[in-house]
């Protein structure tokens, strides 16, 4: 699971994917069309969930509050909501 942000710019949302740019991965801010790191891949349950949510769901939140370092995060972060 990964989360998007969203920026509203001239009156209309555009989704951003702020895992940015590596090798390979273009993820570039853009408000000319989404640019994400990776697409969803439906052969392999994956889907893309275009609702934007003012908040982060709480399990999230609750996640990344009580994580005290990254590899403790990456653990215990909600594989589905």
């Amino acid at each position: 699971m990964h989360g998007l942000v969203a920026v509203r710019f001239n009156g209309a949302w555009h989704r951003q994917d702020p895992r940015g740019n590596k090798p390979g991965v273009d993820a570039q801010f853009s408000l000319d069309g989404e640019r994400l790191a990776f697409t969803p891949d439906p052969a392999l349950g994956e889907t893309d969930c275009p609702v934007l949510y003012a908040a982060p769901h709480p399990a999230v939140l609750d996640t990344l509050k009580s994580a005290g370092d990254r590899p403790h995060l990456w653990r215990t972060l909600p594989t589905a909501l």
